[in-house]
């Protein structure tokens, strides 16, 4: 294939050269660049399949849902107060939850009431164990949280829908809150 001049030649083939990811030609022409640092026509490094406690990574737009399903209407003010309350506790555990893909319940244990420790080898509680197609390298969503009750002044129940981004594959999960003697709040189940 003939360009013509060498400078129409590199004209040509620098951009295909800069996309294909040749150090050697970014580091020439980004000096101050660090060696291995992402450029404007690199895109970052995927992140790891599954940590070794078996979490699979969370997506940026999964943590927004979650967020968007514990901060949306609740269905009495009672309900709300309780909520905005626990709304920390309860994002990061459907954080760790909609991310098992092992039997390891054992990570969820930082969010357990006193007694009520999840299962660390045969735990099923997962919302991924129920679904049969779903990327077990990649967590589920929350789709929705309902059915708030507050069931007593100490404790707060309600249902989470998972569902699989790749089959709409569907999970739902009962839960249950309890009120600490210092404040926070914790899971029961």
């Amino acid at each position: 294939m003939k360009f013509g001049t060498p400078i129409r030649t590199l004209a040509c083939t620098l951009p295909l050269t800069l996309l294909a990811g040749c150090s050697y030609l970014t580091a020439l022409l980004f000096p101050d660049a660090p060696v291995g640092s992402p450029t404007e026509a690199t895109t970052a490094a995927p992140p790891a399949v599954v940590s070794k406690d078996g979490l699979a990574p969370i997506t940026a737009v999964q943590v927004d849902r979650i967020r968007e399903a514990v901060g949306g209407k609740p269905p009495n003010p009672a309900v709300g107060k309780v909520v905005g309350s626990a709304s920390p506790t309860i994002e990061s555990f459907l954080r760790t939850e909609g991310c098992i893909t092992a039997r390891n319940g054992a990570v969820l244990n930082p969010f357990a009431a006193p007694g009520r420790l999840f299962d660390g080898t045969g735990f099923q509680g997962g919302p991924m164990a129920e679904m049969q197609y779903h990327d077990k390298t990649a967590c589920v969503t929350v789709q929705r949280i309902q059915n708030w009750k507050l069931v007593s002044p100490r404790l707060l129940r309600f249902d989470v829908v998972y569902v699989g981004d790749d089959g709409e594959e569907r999970a739902i999960k009962r839960h249950e809150l309890m009120r600490q003697p210092k404040g926070g709040w914790l899971f029961t189940r």
